[in-house]
């Protein structure tokens, strides 16, 4: 049975079994461990099961929560390994005796959360749209982008730079362009966050392939438990450790996809940020049908 042991703080030497498939941790008696540390929030941490692999989130805390040394985003799981160290206020937390990795059972799981939030793209309304401030924010800019006057790759260079800031976690954007049959990329417009230069830009071909075929977004949160097969081994794909990948469609006919990776860490992206892309994806891509008929009134 996994056991969390406290290293250090109020309570050193206590430790707790982990019999649940969530614990919730903080000042407050409501708390499933309640720790009387005053640099601790009254709601701080939750520790949870999911597919046989324990994660860490911080709640919003107050002072943060550091892992290892380092502070983590509050909202987002971290997975969580046997010498691991958590940190919160004068506390130091370790999770103990956990049991093997089904990784089988990780990925069953991960697969049917991606089914469900594959369902999801195809919404359209305003108030199914995630209400975040950040991504109204993002939204409400590229509206905006809508009205002015620039070419089509001035405008994608701009979306792909408000993406970046929304999304602080990925490494690297792109607006990937198909051919009128949506067979094959015809032109990628990309944006890392670091100066490496965009012919330095290996995104996944596996990756787009799919969605130009299928229509639908693909999400990989962590690509060391997804098959050989969900990335192909070009030079540069090895590096990617999450990818999240959106159609844009008008009319049943596929223009392009938005494409965004991380190269550090893991999980680069929240689980709502497959909606906020979606919804922009419908912008972007009226935008696109724009400037090709202009190109061909033109002509």
């Amino acid at each position: 049975m996994p056991r969390l042991k406290v290293i250090e703080g109020p309570i050193k030497g206590q430790d707790f079994e982990f019999s649940g498939d969530t614990v919730f941790i903080g000042r407050s008696s409501k708390n499933d461990i309640q720790i009387q540390d005053p640099g601790i929030s009254r709601k701080q941490i939750k520790i949870f099961l999911i597919g046989g692999k324990f994660f860490v989130e911080d709640l919003k805390s107050t002072n943060g929560t550091s892992l290892n040394g380092r502070m983590i985003t509050p909202g987002e799981g971290f997975q969580l390994g046997e010498e691991d160290m958590i940190a919160i206020g004068n506390t130091v937390l370790q999770l103990c005796e956990l049991p093997p990795v089904k990784t089988l059972a990780a990925k069953a799981l991960e697969d049917k959360r991606d089914q469900l939030l594959s369902r999801q793209e195809d919404w359209q309304s305003t108030d199914r749209r995630s209400k975040s401030p950040k991504n109204l924010e993002l939204i409400y800019k590229i509206t905006g982008l809508l009205r002015e006057s620039m070419t089509i790759n001035e405008f994608l260079h701009r979306v792909l730079g408000y993406i970046l800031e929304a999304l602080p976690r990925i490494d690297r954007a792109a607006i990937v362009l198909f051919e009128k049959q949506g067979e094959h990329v015809r032109e990628v417009i990309a944006r890392p966050r670091q100066d490496e230069g965009t012919e330095a830009f290996q995104y996944s071909k596996t990756v787009v392939e799919h969605v130009m075929r299928d229509k639908k977004a693909v999400r990989m949160s962590d690509t060391l438990y997804e098959p050989e097969s969900a990335l192909s081994r070009e030079k540069g794909e090895e590096r990617i450790r999450s990818v999240l990948c959106v159609p844009m469609i008008i009319k049943s006919q596929v223009f392009g996809a938005i494409y965004v990776d991380s190269l550090r860490v893991p999980y680069g992206f929240r689980r709502d940020d497959l909606l906020l892309l979606n919804s922009l994806s419908g912008s972007v891509a009226v935008a696109i049908e724009n400037a090709q008929l202009e190109a061909r009134g033109s002509e």
